[in-house]
């Protein structure tokens, strides 16, 4: 496995944080973009995915996935090494909150909570439940088309993912203006989906996903959908490390393992 360090580094500030990730994947994609919302510096190692992973890189994560993510807090302090991209998310929202990505609530307790609160805590419970229902009915379609062969099978599964799409996420962006929950900035919910509903849309060339998925996102039934989807798939931040010109090729070289890999029944 060949590791880069890429150029972006804390330059001995502290905390110190050091990712290890790969540009291609969009789950430390949306580590990434939390990161920049939150202007932490960081040291950015970059890990091929396409190699055997060796034993230290196991020994920081067994599973041999990234994001592997260290967080040094002081110079006596001692680092620790985070796995799984959902949690680490959280724990920078436990150490940065932040307004503009997710609604800060009270530290002690109140009783009874003020109106605000209340306020606050829903729309924390709205972004908890968008980003729930996108991976729970939406993501799988992506892997789930990838390995059907059949035409007439991946068009089904395209109606498939549409109708949800209309269903289910549609009427959670009415008040997208432009981002989740009216926001004027990028919020919680962008940085967590739009690394995955960017590639869904982009993946949808003909070759790696059906262009008619590509179509049909962009469509009239899915009004507030489309504009959501095409303003976070232009924010600096979700480009900042997602370069589609470069990854689709590169995926398009590896699809055949993919096919095999989410071939329907395995």
């Amino acid at each position: 496995m060949s590791l880069t360090t890429a150029t972006n580094q804390n330059n001995g500030q502290f905390p110190k944080i050091k990712m290890y990730t790969n540009h291609g994947c969009g789950w430390c994609h949306r580590v990434q973009i939390v990161l920049k919302e939150l202007g932490l510096p960081y040291e950015e190692v970059l890990v091929d995915l396409d190699n055997a992973r060796p034993e230290w890189f196991l020994k920081m994560n067994p599973r041999g996935l990234v994001p592997v993510f260290q967080y040094t807090a002081s110079p006596s302090s001692p680092t620790l090494t985070l796995t799984e991209s959902g949690p680490i998310v959280s724990f920078l929202m436990d150490l940065y909150p932040s307004s503009s990505l997710l609604p800060t609530l009270p530290t002690g307790p109140s009783s009874p909570p003020s109106i605000d609160d209340v306020g606050k805590a829903h729309v924390r419970y709205r972004m908890a439940f968008f980003v729930d229902t996108y991976f729970t009915k939406i993501n799988p379609f992506m892997f789930k088309i990838v390995g059907t062969e059949d035409v007439q099978a991946k068009e089904k599964l395209v109606d498939d993912c549409i109708a949800l799409l209309e269903k289910e996420i549609e009427p959670l962006l009415a008040e997208a203006a432009p981002y989740f929950a009216n926001s004027k900035e990028l919020t919680l919910v962008e940085a967590m989906t739009a690394p995955f509903t960017t590639r869904l849309y982009d993946f949808a060339n003909g070759e790696i996903l059906p262009s008619s998925l590509g179509e049909r996102m962009t469509g009239p039934t899915l009004p507030f959908f489309a504009r959501w989807m095409k303003l976070c798939a232009e924010h600096p931040s979700v480009l900042a490390t997602w370069d589609k010109e470069y990854f689709i090729p590169r995926i398009i070289e590896r699809l055949p393992k993919a096919k095999a890999k989410y071939a329907t029944g395995n």
